[in-house]
């Protein structure tokens, strides 16, 4: 009697253990939300989910999401370091659009609001821009026009310089819309680490 019990408390012991295991592997896919992936990398300094059926990578030193092969829209995560210790979103959103407006023709600040990132005080740029190429075939200049979303927060390490975090939506102007409320649960569902 004394050996069959205390094989079912080792059973039980074992198979608690297991759970308990289990069920800290499992904990992280509790973190993502319904209907939504991973799309950061582990070592990112914070957590992007994408939906599940949007197209991720990781490769290019950003995260960057897209629609489809047909639907080029897409989101990245960028981090730039700050210069200042006491710079803030509009003295990075001043020296990115120098650098805008030396790729992109046409500027056009369509809004500029108060946002957040994951509880930190941004700012949420919406403009247009449109990049000119010649066509390969024709010889033709073309140009294509671009809609972009930035929603920027600056994030202070106490003994690092800030860094600015911008999300970055980009679609054709006839896309925009529809993919707006998708970028909008991506960007609430932004966490720092």
């Amino acid at each position: 009697m004394k050996r069959i019990l205390s094989v079912v408390l080792s059973v039980l012991i074992i198979a608690s253990c297991a759970l308990l295991f289990a069920s800290c592997g499992e904990k992280e896919d509790d973190d993502v939300p319904k209907g939504m992936k991973l799309a950061s990398g582990e070592n990112a300094a914070y957590k992007f989910f994408v939906p599940s059926t949007w197209q991720s990578d990781v490769k290019s030193g950003a995260t960057t999401a897209y629609y489809s092969i047909t639907d080029t829209s897409s989101v990245s995560v960028m981090v730039f370091s700050m210069e200042h210790s006491d710079d803030d979103v509009s003295t990075w959103w001043k020296s990115f659009l120098l650098d805008f407006n030396n790729v992109y023709e046409d500027f056009e600040l369509v809004s500029e609001e108060e946002s957040e990132l994951d509880g930190e005080a941004a700012e949420r740029y919406v403009f247009l821009g449109t990049l000119s190429h010649k066509d390969e075939k024709t010889g033709e200049t073309e140009k294509e026009t671009f809609k972009f979303m930035q929603t920027c927060a600056v994030k202070r390490a106490s003994l690092s310089a800030p860094e600015v975090y911008v999300v970055t939506y980009t679609s054709s102007p006839e896309s925009y819309d529809s993919h707006i409320e998708e970028v909008e649960k991506m960007i609430g569902e932004f966490r720092f680490k």
